[in-house]
């Protein structure tokens, strides 16, 4: 990736995975040999309860573990989260590529728009765009890739651009999320195991949340404009093949894929607007809810868990439209043809995909992020701390656990009511430790492995590598590790200044009672 003549050829990340999955196995058998088990509090929210939990490591070095390894491999692939989801967007973004529109969008935006301008946006559009993590990651991470090279900048610095914003910005956000309604039940829950009257709204972090993002974009640009694209240089990736349309040709295609897109949005905002009536007007919402939060970001809304489908079939009208009008597209086989070329230059992800699907199952299978979670959840619920250092304490294990447990919700099902008696007889409200969690939890996505769509990332960074001897795992940490310290960093003080001067991380909310 980047050019250096001294660096040794390194195996390839496939690798990574399956030395990581041996590790992973050994390690179950060590640690179960060991007894190496926690009892935890485990938070019940249906009844407020909690339930005392024990987990002990799974041995994966047993009949029942051979067993699993040996039966597994295809469930672990297809219930693999990013799979289904990349291929789905890969059909739909091979035909808005190779149509020509999203070079040509993106032509039209670059030379119009200053490149810092256009790197902010993108980086905040990638933040807000995060919570949902299927759609983002295997979607805008291409498209920032095409981006950049519209700005005859490697398209590398694009990818590795969109995964710092995506992955480090997770618990950030402009607006209420399924985010906020998840953790936030859990932390009135653990709330009221010590004041029955406590009531956790779900704007409770919005404040905080609306400036980090900010920040978030603007630290994410700096880096990128300053230090990343100038070190990765200029656009050396050679396409196939250059379509090359007059400029009166690519206007009409974009005024059409205008026309298209609002003929498009019109059914699907109608879908959203909120009745309490069965039928087609509100049918992507979750209407079990109460409020319109919730009945848009809930898990179960089907805008939610239908949103790649949804934003796929927007790019197959728009790469349609636009190949139909500039005559890039003269019949149906070409769709196809498209698709295929595309699935094509990227079928090394899948390779990736396969490895890193199962390592997400072993290490699941091991029980060893429960124990991780429940030990260190622990270990601040016997600490004699206050204060800051109570503070600093909650953002360290959390960043911890979720390089092991990169799942938000069930981590904080965990270390919500084990850390919350000490989190409020030191002063500190419960929104503030739910905060300092998101923040946790946020920092270290961008760099463990266990993270679900850090395979995609590694995936498309191969694909836009032109000398492949160059790939390896350790190029990949490389160009992201700018942005991991510069992120910790702000995350960091952000959480002591608003804590130290006491300003509102949501409406009515602060940091302290």
């Amino acid at each position: 990736m980047i050019k250096n003549k001294k660096m040794k050829k390194s195996s390839h990340p496939v690798m990574f995975f399956i030395y990581l999955s041996i590790l992973v196995i050994l390690l179950s058998g060590i640690t179960n040999a060991l007894n190496f088990q926690v009892t935890y509090d485990k938070l019940t929210t249906i009844a407020g309860e909690v339930d005392k939990v024990t987990v002990a490591v799974n041995s994966l070095i047993s009949l029942d573990g051979l067993k699993f390894l040996i039966t597994s491999a295809y469930d672990n692939l297809v219930t693999f989260e990013p799979f289904g989801a990349l291929l789905i967007a890969s059909i739909a973004f091979g035909i808005a590529l190779k149509s020509g529109f999203l070079k040509t969008l993106c032509g039209k935006l670059t030379k119009r728009v200053p490149k810092g301008i256009i790197v902010f946006i993108y980086s905040l559009i990638c933040i807000v765009a995060s919570i949902d993590g299927n759609t983002s990651y295997v979607i805008l991470l291409p498209l920032g890739a095409i981006l950049f090279m519209s700005m005859n900048r490697n398209p590398i610095g694009g990818l590795v651009l969109g995964f710092a914003s995506m992955a480090s910005g997770h618990g950030a956000g402009l607006f209420i999320t399924s985010m906020d309604y998840n953790l936030s039940s859990y932390t009135e829950a653990s709330a009221k195991l010590l004041d029955s009257e406590y009531m956790v709204t779900q704007s409770g972090n919005l404040i905080f949340m609306i400036v980090a993002t900010l920040l978030i974009s603007g630290i994410c640009t700096l880096i990128t404009e300053k230090l990343v694209s100038r070190k990765l240089g200029r656009n050396t990736f050679e396409e196939d093949e250059e379509l090359m349309l007059e400029e009166k040709t690519e206007n009409k295609g974009l005024i059409g894929v205008l026309i298209a897109t609002i003929i498009f949005l019109i059914p699907l905002v109608l879908m959203i607007i909120p009745t309490t009536k069965d039928g087609f007007i509100g049918l992507l919402l979750d209407k079990s809810q109460t409020s319109y939060s919730k009945m848009l970001f809930s898990s179960d809304a089907l805008l939610m868990t239908n949103l790649v489908g949804i934003v796929s079939s927007l790019l197959i009208v728009q790469g349609f439209v636009f190949g139909v009008i500039t005559r890039t597209i003269k019949r149906i086989r070409d769709l196809v043809n498209f698709s295929a070329e595309y699935l094509k230059s990227i079928g090394g992800i899948f390779v990736l995909v396969f490895f890193a699907a199962q390592l997400s199952a072993i290490f699941k299978e091991t029980n060893l992020g429960a124990v991780i979670t429940g030990n260190l959840s622990n270990l601040v619920a016997a600490s004699e701390f206050s204060f800051i250092p109570l503070v600093l304490l909650i953002l360290v294990i959390t960043m911890v656990t979720n390089i092991f447990s990169p799942t938000p919700v069930s981590k904080w099902s965990i270390i919500a009511p084990n850390i919350m008696p000490a989190v409020m007889k030191a002063n500190i409200t419960p929104e503030f430790a739910q905060l300092v969690f998101r923040a946790g939890d946020s920092i270290t996505n961008i760099i463990t492995p266990l993270f679900t769509y850090f395979v995609i990332f590694i995936g498309f960074i191969e694909i836009y590598t032109k000398n492949k001897n160059d790939f390896s795992i350790r190029s990949c940490y490389r160009v992201i590790l700018p942005y991991f310290v510069s992120i910790t960093l702000m995350w960091l003080l952000m959480i002591m200044c608003w804590y130290i001067i006491g300003l509102p991380i949501g409406p009515g909310v602060y940091p302290t009672v």
